[in-house]
């Protein structure tokens, strides 16, 4: 008796896999069927602005402003001037 149920069991999880194997197998053949009759993908015209936009080298860190771009070479950050008002210097310890 228990020998039987073990049969059963054993027979029921075969089943199972077989019917898991056809599944993935009639998925599978339906993807490769419908990826055969699909058209080929559209490939949008380049008009004459975006041919000019992609020919320009775009820099995302500089627009973002994380970098300098290369327009930007002629900018010069002047010198830092201590103030005047002050009488003694404020990067020291106090003594």
């Amino acid at each position: 008796m228990d020998g039987l149920h073990r049969v059963q069991i054993g027979l029921t999880g075969l089943a199972g896999v077989i019917l898991m194997v056809g599944l993935a197998n009639i998925v599978i053949d339906k993807a490769r069927l419908d990826e055969q009759t699909m058209p080929p993908p559209v490939v949008p015209t380049v008009s004459a602005d975006t041919a000019n936009a992609a020919a320009t080298p775009r820099e995302p860190l500089a627009e973002l402003g994380v970098t300098p771009s290369a327009e930007q070479t002629g900018q010069v950050v002047p010198d830092l001037q201590p103030d005047p008002a002050l009488d003694k210097p404020m990067d020291r310890d106090p003594q």
